[in-house]
């Protein structure tokens, strides 16, 4: 789907229609280059294909989607830093330096409100939730990229954008941005000394990044920027199922050989000159411009001989047609039922179920209310002694999925309960069912029985949680509160199931509920479903429930 997405936006022909509300956002129909429209490139041409692919795997390894979906699911936008913790989820927010880089490109210009030119929210909704989106959208910014080094006069080699190795200044710029403005910082102009391949920061004797071996991938700060970008379009990263994510370009030696190699220049200090104060005869080891600061921006150009005909420089290959339909999703898991629930008083994980990733349409009336309460009030904070409101932490291990019931669960992590400095509560999240009270028995009545029913989403669900019933008011002295305790993983075994706890007899404001911190042998890395559940009234005891067989409150 990505690569599809990548060779028609290259070429202007990602014009797939989405229709108002796509994926539950509430925006307006669009297509993606009508919200994003290619950018011509200075000089003409276009952007090759795996230039753009490598970016993708660089970025975010080709998800648009949080790293807790698996393929083909659907969950939480892919975020960049967006709590400002480091990204942590044991780190309290700090939004003045939250990263806003959204999906599978990464992209962060106009995703901030606060900053000038935001996206319209038809603009954002599609960065954020929609792949084929965000890929134009990242095309949009690459392109703007090459054409302001053009306006300063860079080029890399012949400045033909069809060669691949002619992109290496581009590359380097989406990442840190193309300093345009000459009457700011006494005049210098240009790529900053970050990424410059002669930055003391990346390792003299590299060599190309992945060429040796894949083992590069686990330490890549070795290399700047644009040569992580070109190792990518070298050496695909694969997919869970062992294939190569993306086809290979057209080497100049080699073709589509995966023996073949890009015609890249390893003298590091081809972008250190005067220019930019820097030394390219310094010593092997020391700073060539120790000054790192404007002055080293680099506003040159470079020739290594490459990219100028076929012979010399690597260009796209296209595997998907131009104009061709988006290919179907291919699921890891299949996905999770729709209106597949018992009969009974349905409670949903969402406020309105339609709003899923999935497609799938409730067609019954939602009987109650779902509700998640975030953190504890307060809890020990060991770094510095004190105690501290956790609200503001527990959000950060929360997570959406396209799974489950409906195509819609919650998930977090279990974390060892207790109180005071024995007990995690940093990370709380309880989740609450309640039917509606006017569906329920007044405190004088004798009840009313509800055989209870938890659904598990297929993945998502692995540690052994408490599900507390609460039986609502009622004046008989009925006990308070029972509990059921359900191993998910071996409930769910990969499968969307409703699990049977059994029958309670409940008044007006009686609820289910659990929570992630129940429980002392928590680690930190058991799931934690919420998914939905449904109330089915009775008048005698269920003999097949998981817990409750004597219909007693």
């Amino acid at each position: 789907m990505v690569e599809w997405a990548v060779d028609q936006a290259v070429h202007g022909d990602l014009n797939i229609s989405r229709p108002a509300n796509y994926l539950g956002t509430g925006s307006d129909a669009y297509t993606p280059q009508g919200l994003f429209p290619p950018v011509s490139l200075t000089g003409g041409g276009t952007v090759p294909a795996q230039v753009m692919l490598g970016i993708l795997a660089q970025e975010s390894n080709f998800k648009q989607a949080s790293w807790h979906s698996v393929p083909g699911d659907g969950g939480n936008p892919l975020l960049g830093d967006y709590y400002g913790n480091k990204d942590s989820i044991h780190n309290y927010p700090n939004g003045g330096v939250a990263d806003c880089g959204y999906g599978i490109a990464q992209v962060t210009s106009g995703m901030n409100e606060a900053k000038p030119d935001p996206y319209e929210p038809t603009q954002a909704y599609a960065v954020a939730t929609d792949y084929a989106a965000n890929i134009a959208a990242g095309l949009q910014i690459l392109s703007k990229t090459w054409n302001q080094l053009k306006d300063l006069g860079m080029n890399v080699n012949t400045g033909n954008p069809a060669y691949i190795e002619n992109w290496m200044m581009a590359l380097w710029a989406y990442n840190s941005g193309v300093y345009t403005d000459a009457s700011q910082n006494g005049g210098h102009v240009g790529l900053g000394w970050f990424n410059n391949p002669a930055n003391p920061n990346y390792p003299a004797d590299r060599a190309p990044f992945l060429r040796d071996s894949y083992d590069d991938a686990a330490h890549p700060a070795n290399w700047p920027y644009e040569e992580k970008i070109m190792g990518w379009i070298e050496s695909p990263q694969m997919t869970y199922n062992s294939k190569p994510s993306y086809a290979l370009p057209q080497f100049p030696t080699g073709g589509l050989s995966p023996a073949g190699k890009l015609n890249l220049n390893t003298d590091y200090r081809a972008y250190c000159d005067s220019s930019n104060d820097c030394d390219s005869g310094a010593a092997s080891g020391t700073d060539p411009c120790p000054a790192e600061n404007e002055t080293c921006w680099y506003h040159g150009s470079v020739e290594w001989g490459a990219g100028s005909d076929s012979t010399n420089g690597s260009t796209e290959n296209l595997v998907t047609s131009l104009g061709s339909g988006e290919p179907g999703i291919n699921r890891q898991y299949t996905a999770g039922p729709c209106n597949n629930a018992p009969s009974g008083l349905l409670v949903d994980d969402l406020p309105d179920p339609n709003d899923n990733t999935q497609g799938c349409r409730e067609s019954r009336h939602i009987d109650g209310k779902f509700n998640l309460q975030l953190g504890d009030n307060f809890t020990y904070d060991r770094s510095d002694g004190t105690w501290r409101a956790t609200g503001d932490i527990a959000p950060i291990d929360l997570h959406q999925l396209g799974a489950g019931y409906d195509g819609h669960a919650w998930f977090t992590h279990g974390y060892a309960g207790g109180s005071g400095e024995a007990g995690d509560l940093w990370h709380k999240v309880t989740a609450t069912w309640a039917p509606n009270p006017s569906l329920m028995s007044d405190p004088g009545t004798t009840g009313l029985l509800y055989d209870i029913w938890v659904h598990l989403p297929n993945h998502g669900a692995q540690g052994v949680v408490p599900y507390s019933v609460h039986v609502g008011d009622n004046t008989a002295g009925a006990t308070a509160t029972r509990t059921c305790s359900i191993n998910q993983a071996s409930k769910s075994n990969g499968n969307d199931v409703w699990v049977e706890l059994g029958t309670v007899r409940m008044w007006q404001g009686g609820n289910l509920q659990t929570d992630n911190t129940s429980r002392s042998d928590y680690t930190g890395d058991q799931d934690i479903a919420y998914d939905a559940v449904v109330f089915t009234p009775t008048t005698t005891a269920s003999s097949t429930g998981v817990c409750f067989h004597d219909a007693m409150p």
